[in-house]
């Protein structure tokens, strides 16, 4: 049973948000609505802002300016939990791949047998269930990576982020990936997925790009719930 039972027209929106670094703008403003049931594609060339988007999204880096809500309340987290696929998989050296999923889970203070269940299926569901006690550093890069998003999907995530979850990928691991994420964005959660792969791209019928940390075409206009 999921965790928590949430409204499947809820949406995270994101209200005039930009995010200096040193000073300097390298992102936004932007002006964006997701709603659960409607996944939505970040897509750009490299550096275009990508990967800090769906960061202020998942609520790991907060904006300079502007507002992140979830049905007009502050905070990505007001959805519930969130799930975020890193770019770089952001997993533990030293742990097995269940305690890397098991993380997050710890963090909420889910019950040891829960967690145990969730891993499981979160790892079976990325074709990593025999791997699951392995160190993650004896893993191969599309390996981690799947780890990386079955520990997103543990859990049941109100919102799931995942910042170019196929990039080393072969075709077979990547369509099984995408078909999770389907699965998911077609239910009570808000997915969002970055990618500059056009084959990833075309799969998904709500495409934002960007340019210059800017939303610079949406197709087609964004739903507001």
């Amino acid at each position: 049973m999921p965790d928590t039972v949430r409204d499947p027209r809820r949406v995270v929106q994101l209200h005039g948000v930009e995010v200096e670094v040193a000073g300097r703008r390298v992102l936004g403003p932007v002006d964006l609505t997701v709603a659960a049931g409607e996944p939505l594609m970040v897509t750009g060339p490299s550096g275009s802002g990508k990967s800090l988007l769906c960061l202020v999204l998942a609520g790991a880096v907060l904006p300079t300016r502007g507002r992140v809500t979830v049905d007009g309340r502050d905070g990505a987290g007001a959805a519930g939990p969130v799930g975020l696929v890193l770019q770089e998989h952001g997993l533990v050296d030293g742990l097995t791949a269940e305690e890397n999923v098991a993380l997050p889970l710890q963090c909420r203070g889910l019950p040891a047998p829960e967690i145990a269940r969730h891993c499981a299926e979160a790892l079976a569901s990325v074709g990593l269930g025999e791997e699951a006690g392995r160190p993650v550093e004896q893993l191969s890069g599309g390996e981690r990576q799947r780890v990386g998003v079955a520990r997103a999907l543990a859990g049941d995530p109100a919102l799931l982020v995942a910042d170019e979850p196929t990039a080393e990928l072969d075709p077979d691991n990547r369509s099984g990936v995408l078909a999770l994420l389907a699965d998911r964005g077609a239910g009570p959660t808000i997915v969002v997925v970055a990618s500059d792969d056009p084959e990833v791209v075309a799969m998904f019928p709500r495409v934002v790009s960007l340019g210059d940390g800017r939303i610079t075409s949406s197709s087609p206009d964004p739903a507001t719930g």
